[in-house]
């Protein structure tokens, strides 16, 4: 055989393997993604340049009545119309409405998701509201849907949502709480989700530090096996008073701090150089990112205490 033949042979030789083996591409690896909460009644300290250090920005928040009408706040307009100019040099960052949240601001979600016409309307309206404000998605904060009814109903809305927004390319995320129950209804949530946002700065009952909150979720995680690919876990940007419950923003802890006020000696907070830490254990974990409560509560960027920053410097 000569030696033309031979290399021939190789080369059919190193087809059929490729045909018959695995013998793909490199597997393309998301960049590990920064998640921020923009509450209306701090949007006074809202800064353009902070689009240069994020991924995601869901504004907080609109709500849903009984039969599916969203009811906006006094500023949800204004508020949107300055993030979308803001966010015109940065068109990498993906801007999401928040619907729902704490209290009163979830209390209808259960009378709406139990009728197929409301959450039609639901649905429907929620497009035309992204249309309008040229938004790239909808975050789902539904505190919480706790029967077995209550869940099957959600899973309704989740699906009907999703088939709506796949259609036009919207983004779905779902905020959901860190106890055992909500894990488990997480599992249940993410076929029908880009993104489960974790809530694990809330707080529950038994768990005194943040740091403790962060690995009972990550336990959790664990246990129910949720993808690492949907996942993006909540880091807090304020203190809370371990004896009272009483919460305060970061910027203003850092601040009495400076001050040596006697005023934070009972705050659970956590500093840049842990929230860099916890960060960056996510990323070791192979979750999609992390998400924070609330930018507003931030340090400004260019300080050495901000905790964006300390974030930030994670995914670079």
């Amino acid at each position: 055989m000569n030696k033309i033949n031979i290399i021939k042979y190789i080369s059919i030789f190193s087809l059929l393997i490729c045909i018959f083996t695995p013998c793909h591409a490199k597997e393309v690896v998301e960049p590990f993604k920064i998640v921020a909460y923009q509450k209306f009644n701090t949007m006074e300290r809202f800064d353009p340049k902070m689009y240069q250090h994020i991924d995601q920005l869901i504004y907080k928040l609109i709500r849903v009545n009984a039969q599916g009408g969203l009811e906006l706040l006094p500023s949800t307009s204004k508020d949107l119309k300055q993030l979308t100019k803001s966010k015109e040099k940065y068109n990498k960052v993906k801007l999401l409405i928040g619907v729902g949240g704490a209290k009163k601001n979830s209390e209808h979600f259960s009378v709406m998701a139990e009728s197929s016409k409301a959450r039609s309307h639901f649905v429907h309206q929620l497009i035309e509201f992204c249309q309008k404000y040229q938004l790239d998605g909808v975050d789902i904060d539904w505190e919480y849907p706790e029967t077995q009814q209550e869940q099957a109903n959600a899973l309704l809305l989740f699906k009907e949502l999703q088939q709506v927004f796949d259609q036009r390319n919207l983004l779905l995320t779902a905020a959901i709480t860190y106890t055992p129950e909500q894990v488990h209804f997480a599992k249940q949530v993410e076929p029908y989700v880009h993104q489960i946002n974790l809530m694990v700065y809330e707080p529950v009952k038994g768990l005194t530090t943040f740091q403790q909150q962060i690995d009972f979720a990550v336990t959790l995680i664990e246990k129910e096996d949720l993808s690492g690919e949907k996942l993006v876990v909540g880091l807090p940007f304020y203190g809370k008073n371990v004896l009272t419950g009483k919460t305060k923003a970061y910027s203003k802890i850092i601040k009495e701090m400076q001050l040596a006020s006697t005023d934070i000696k009972n705050i659970n907070y956590m500093n840049a150089d842990e929230v860099k830490s916890n960060a960056s254990k996510m990323k070791q974990k192979g979750y999609s990112g992390v998400m924070f409560w609330e930018l507003g509560f931030d340090t400004p960027i260019n300080s050495t205490t901000s905790l964006l920053k300390a974030v930030n410097s994670v995914t670079q």
